[in-house]
């Protein structure tokens, strides 16, 4: 996609999962959707006008001993949905400056940190089966909300250290402002950060 119109709307997709990635956001419009970089067995990546879908390529297994990474750097002028449909393990997001609308994972997420960016409206985040040892960090001043159904431990919540709760209903103090994120959890959660 050589020429973005500012607002358009575009998918990152990973249907069978990742592990370690990177994302990051271009410093300016570049004139594209993205660039990447591979370290290892370059995965496929498919793009049409508004969806890159990244697919590793070959099976893992526990003897490969391959050093696979990959690192995504998005345009600012789009606004991004996030998807990762499979487990992803090992992710390094500094979303900074990205027009966020929305960050779902399937089942599995792992090792995960996010660097949330600013918002003006409210964005949707849904963990899946299987969430453990995930960061989410965002900028001052914008709220956050948690709910989930199914139990979590190991949560802390604004440096509050909550331990282990059977459920969540939580929203930070910033809650009424007109930028925020709700996170919802489908199922239980291990070591989970909000900040």
């Amino acid at each position: 996609m050589s020429d973005l119109v500012k607002g358009t709307t575009a998918r990152l997709v990973f249907p069978r999962g990742i592990q370690y990635l990177t994302l990051d956001v271009a410093p300016s419009s570049a004139g594209g959707l993205y660039t990447a970089r591979f370290q290892g067995p370059e995965p496929r990546v498919a793009t049409d006008d508004t969806t890159v879908s990244v697919v590793p390529r070959g099976a893992r297994h526990p003897f490969d001993l391959v050093a696979r990474r990959a690192h995504f750097t998005l345009s600012p002028d789009v606004e991004w949905h996030i998807v990762f449909q499979g487990p992803a393990v090992h992710v390094e997001a500094d979303l900074t400056g990205l027009r966020l609308r929305s960050l779902q994972t399937a089942a599995g997420m792992a090792d995960a940190h996010f660097l949330l960016p600013e918002t003006d409206r409210t964005v949707p985040i849904r963990l899946g089966d299987g969430a453990r040892k995930i960061t989410f960090r965002r900028p001052p001043g914008v709220g956050v909300s948690l709910l989930g159904a199914h139990g979590v431990t190991g949560l802390s919540l604004d440096g509050r250290w909550m331990g282990s709760q059977p459920a969540i209903d939580w929203r930070s103090i910033e809650e009424t402002a007109r930028g925020r994120y709700e996170i919802t959890l489908d199922s239980g959660a291990n070591r989970l950060t909000i900040a």
